[in-house]
């Protein structure tokens, strides 16, 4: 009996462990400019992804260093590779023409039978998507709920935009704010976002395009399972109902 406790109590605390482990965030850290991108990605302390663009190690090393000029390899050509031309711009008369190749009659009928067998043998696609439609409405809410569990803390994002011309500064100003702020309330809709600067700016003397975007993106293992199993789910789904439609398709073609 005493071994038994021992067993479940050895099970329960390895459930608990597994439980807390899915509940803690796995956490992006992204920070991007006009020439560089930074991102890193961490779960409990540890360091599991790095990606820095471009590299500074890989750009210091390729530079030539100073007082060191490079050696140029001149390039080896064999006389017998260089065609002889006259002195008309073309190729002597003793040299023998290249064959062409023969171009392939064209083959209109096979063209349209198989045009015929894509057409004939299929769904078309208004009733593809009459048939997946169903499936849409019923996972709304809930795959919404799933990636609203996916935060985006600390964003930031900073835009300037400039042209010596007034009225095109002005016109690239009003264009990248109507985008931007889009594209923001879009992520916004999405996901859950904490917003802590937003700034686009306009310079009337120089053309310029510059950016500056940061944010941290914390993401729960458990959120990412239950978001994988829901799109796993749908799509047997879908799948299964297109393979219903193509039957039945193909039955009514043998009935004809």
């Amino acid at each position: 009996m005493i071994v038994l406790w021992i067993i479940l109590g050895v099970l329960a605390a390895l459930i608990a462990i597994i439980v807390i482990l899915l509940h803690i965030s796995v956490r992006a850290y992204i920070e991007a400019d006009n020439k560089h991108l930074d991102v890193k990605v961490k779960y409990l302390g540890f360091e599991l992804y790095k990606l820095s663009l471009p590299d500074k190690s890989e750009t210091e090393s390729d530079k030539p260093h100073e007082g060191i000029a490079p050696e140029l390899e001149s390039p080896e050509i064999e006389l017998s590779e260089i065609p002889e031309v006259d002195s008309t711009g073309g190729e002597k008369p003793g040299s023998e023409p290249e064959p062409q190749p023969e171009k392939e009659p064209d083959e209109p009928e096979k063209t349209e039978e198989k045009a015929e067998e894509k057409t004939d043998g299929g769904p078309s696609l208004l009733d593809k998507f009459n048939a997946v439609k169903k499936y849409i409405p019923a996972g709304k809410k809930a795959f919404r709920k799933l990636l609203k569990l996916i935060r985006f803390y600390d964003l930031r994002l900073e835009l300037t935009v400039g042209n010596d011309d007034p009225y095109k500064a002005g016109l690239n100003f009003g264009r990248i704010n109507a985008v931007a702020y889009s594209v923001l309330g879009l992520l916004c809709c999405l996901f859950s976002v904490k917003i802590e600067h937003t700034e686009i700016k306009c310079d009337f003397e120089k053309k310029v395009t510059e950016f500056y975007a940061k944010t941290a993106i914390y993401v729960r293992l458990s959120a990412v399972l239950a978001l994988a199993a829901y799109v796993g789910i749908y799509y047997l789904k879908i799948r299964k109902s297109l393979k219903k439609l193509d039957n039945s398709k193909k039955e009514t073609a043998k009935n004809e």
